[in-house]
């Protein structure tokens, strides 16, 4: 007897030493604030453990435009014509993350890793090397998981890069802080980060909703064609063509980019009579204009019809003033 109880004594106490040391190692760790330090983090996503430990949001983001944000030739086209790139262009494309440089503020160039352009680092780690974003469900064996209400709104978060009034030919927020969605409480995720249901992590044991790491923009014919609701009317001799931005703001949403409305009217053997390209974006240099369509803005366009005429509009979209006609994206077309 006296044998059973030194036993159940004897486990009890190592039970109870044991829990003394957990609770110990936890309060650690959560001195320290973080699992690892931002060298380490930064030394992870460079050896691959991001893409090791997320195999489907890495996915994502590679095939993404914010992964090749400085690879992309595009771009750099684009910015080789800018006098003062490292200074107004080149930081967005490679920035240091912007929870450390802030949110809001215009982003700072990275000394070194240009070619990740806006990597998960960009916009998730914070200078102690804590991992921000929304609540998470699995903990992280790797980096401490930090939850933070700018990756559930995403509007000013974006708006680090995407709403620079120093930069206004790539901001979008100011004119998406003005539209029907953003009064109905939708953000720059909820069209750019469609939801998806997939593993978070290896870590997880079951699917769970988040939104998709692919930023699908002006390079998606899918979301072209749904950018703008093209309309046409036959009345009284004229053709009255309507044209309605349904984007959410300024369209096209940068500077360099061009939307056409392209008409032409033909007679009755489908011969070409009329052809006029009306051209709407924000034209730099010294005699600067903004044409581009508000947001939900309804714009009509009236031509003349004579009978027997047919006529056929086409709204295209072109990325850059160089790119050739036969490589601008149609959006929207009607033929009557």
């Amino acid at each position: 007897m006296a044998r059973r109880i030194f036993l159940y004594l004897f486990v009890f106490s190592i039970s109870v030493f044991g829990i003394l040391l957990l609770a110990f190692h936890y309060s650690s760790s959560a001195e320290q604030g973080s699992y690892l330090e931002l060298k380490d983090i930064e030394q992870g996503f460079e050896s691959g453990k991001c893409r090791s430990c997320h195999p489907a949001i890495w996915r994502e983001w590679q095939r993404s435009m914010h992964a090749k944000a400085w690879s992309d030739p595009i771009y750099q086209e684009a910015a080789s014509t800018v006098v003062d790139r490292q200074k107004s262009c080149d930081p967005c494309h490679a920035p240091e993350p912007v929870l450390i440089t802030g949110i809001g503020n215009m982003p700072k160039l990275r000394a070194k890793g240009h070619q990740s352009g806006v990597s998960c680092l960009t916009c998730h780690v914070d200078v102690n090397g804590g991992m921000h974003g929304p609540s998470m469900n699995v903990d992280a064996m790797f980096h401490a998981n930090v939850t933070n209400e700018a990756h559930t709104k995403a509007i000013e978060l974006c708006g680090t890069c995407h709403g620079q009034s120093t930069v206004p030919e790539h901001n979008q927020v100011s004119s998406f802080k003005r539209s029907q969605a953003a009064g109905e409480g939708k953000n720059c995720a909820t069209c750019h980060m469609p939801k998806v249901k997939r593993m978070q992590s290896t870590l997880s044991y079951e699917r769970i909703a988040g939104r998709r790491h692919t930023w699908i923009a002006s390079r998606s014919g899918k979301m072209l064609e749904g950018a703008a609701d093209l309309m046409l009317e036959k009345r009284d001799g004229k053709a009255v063509i309507g044209v309605k931005n349904k984007s959410g703001h300024v369209l096209p949403g940068e500077g360099l980019r061009t939307i056409i409305l392209d008409v032409k009217i033909l007679n009755s053997l489908g011969h070409i009579e009329y052809h006029e390209q009306v051209k709407h974006s924000m034209m730099l240099g010294a005699d600067q204009t903004d044409n581009r369509f508000q947001p939900d803005e309804l714009r009509q366009f009236i031509f003349d019809l004579k009978p027997n005429r047919s006529i056929r509009v086409r709204l295209l979209y072109c990325l850059l003033p160089t790119t050739p006609e036969s490589e601008w994206i149609t959006m929207a077309e009607i033929l009557e």
